[in-house]
């Protein structure tokens, strides 16, 4: 048995060589993630859609269903009414009311 000390192996090569392929790697662009919003904008879209679609149209149907029983039954709240109703104009009228912002915006 000997009693020679271990010496470390020089690491410049190995460095060196690493650095070259994260350099190499991030001057690629399809491995830089250089890509178009594209699968977040379809997830966005979706989700509009949701809030927009079908499913917000039945909710809001039910809304004003509700409105009409508590009117019926004299049980009528305007301050909720009116909060609802205009709930329901800036659900359905969001798109436009933010197409109007960006003109008056000049983007």
């Amino acid at each position: 048995m000997s009693n020679t000390p271990i010496t470390p192996r020089p690491r410049g090569k190995a460095v060196l060589s690493l650095a070259l392929l994260a350099t190499t790697i991030a001057l690629v662009p399809e491995l830089a993630c250089a890509q178009s919003a594209a699968p977040v904008e379809g997830i966005l879209e979706w989700f509009v859609g949701v809030l927009q679609g079908s499913v917000a149209r039945s909710l809001a149907i039910i809304a004003v269903c509700f409105l009409g029983f508590l009117f019926l039954t004299g049980r009528m709240a305007w301050q909720g009414a009116i909060s609802i109703v205009i709930g329901i104009a800036i659900i359905f009228g969001a798109a436009e009311l933010v197409d109007a912002m960006k003109a008056a915006g000049g983007v």
